[in-house]
């Protein structure tokens, strides 16, 4: 497995200007700096995935990409949706933190 650091540092970018803009519009206070920090976190995480991971082996690294660009995909949309949402606190974070857990043992599965 191997890791760039520069498409590293492109996701924590994106993941700080999207968190910000979920800082920025989240109306419920109760839950604005959960959705900025955990939905910062877990978009990092997920477009790291997509954009810095390569496996050597073709065929998984394929696997790899597509399964972590489709997470990263549902996990923006979701982070929005829950941005402008009445949701509440275990709602969210069982729900984030969930599609988190899917998401890694899968693609620890794919890059194992």
């Amino acid at each position: 497995m191997k890791i760039n650091p520069f498409l590293t540092l492109i996701s924590l970018l994106l993941a700080v200007l999207v968190s910000y803009a979920l800082y920025s519009y989240c109306q419920n206070e109760e839950l604005k700096w959960m959705i900025t920090l955990l939905g910062g976190v877990s978009i990092f995480l997920t477009w790291a995935g997509t954009l810095a991971v390569s496996i050597p082996d073709r065929g998984r690294n394929v696997n790899y990409k597509v399964l972590s660009g489709l997470c990263a995909a549902v996990m923006t949309v979701l982070q929005i949706v829950f941005t402008f949402s009445a949701v509440t606190m275990p709602t969210y974070t069982l729900t984030t933190g969930v599609l988190l857990i899917l998401w890694l043992v899968i693609a620890y599965a794919i890059a194992k």
